[in-house]
């Protein structure tokens, strides 16, 4: 198991509710490798999409059960809002859940979670790991990109502003196939405006 995923299963000890409630606005959660763990040790992630739909599976699989002494369909189940705002879910769910706040703001502080929103969740543990081992200040968004290029991609896009430098880099990103998130790929481009390359399209070329 990796570190990224044993930081996120740590807020989730067993045999501590039946019932939780999770702030996840960037989707953690659903991510397949967690979900498997999670379903392995007896938790259900039930996505907080419609209230209606919800208090039904709440109500018939689980509440009915617990009410009763039994476990229900699993013994745990997680509700997991894709926001911040827990204050509009009804009060019981409040009353009865343990809550937690999941984020990539929360997990990755040093870091800006708009410019980590962008990145494909299969990037998140190693960027996790190069987080927690070079992040040594909170970076705004233009140096987090450099970051991301950094230990992500293994690019500085200051040292392609000679054309043999950026196709050397073009052709070594298509031989490993790599493309860059546009995001990242913008942030090249504006780099690269002003240089022998920048008649080019650098954005396309990247991503």
């Amino acid at each position: 198991m990796t570190s990224w995923t044993e930081r996120i299963l740590r807020d989730f000890p067993e045999d501590l509710s039946p019932f939780w409630i999770v702030s996840d606005p960037d989707n953690l959660l659903l991510d397949e490798r967690i979900l498997q763990v999670l379903r392995s040790r007896g938790f259900e992630v039930l996505p907080f999409e419609d209230s209606i739909a919800f208090r039904v599976e709440y109500e018939e699989r689980y509440r009915t059960a617990w009410d009763k002494g039994a476990s229900g369909t699993s013994k745990a189940l997680i509700l997991q809002y894709p926001g911040t705002n827990l204050n509009i879910l009804p009060w019981d769910y409040l009353q009865a859940g343990r809550k937690v706040d999941l984020s990539l703001a929360d997990l990755m502080p040093k870091l800006s979670s708009s410019v980590l929103r962008q990145i494909d969740g299969a990037h998140l543990e190693t960027l996790f790991a190069a987080h927690n081992s070079f992040a040594s200040q909170v970076l705004g968004e233009s140096l987090t990109k450099e970051f991301l290029l950094t230990h992500l991609f293994e690019i500085s896009p200051h040292l392609l502003r000679k054309p043999e430098s950026f196709w050397r880099e073009v052709f070594g990103l298509l031989y490993r196939g790599v493309v860059l998130p546009p995001v990242l790929a913008q942030h090249v481009a504006k780099i690269l405006s002003d240089t022998a390359v920048g008649h080019l399209p650098v954005e396309e070329l990247l991503s």
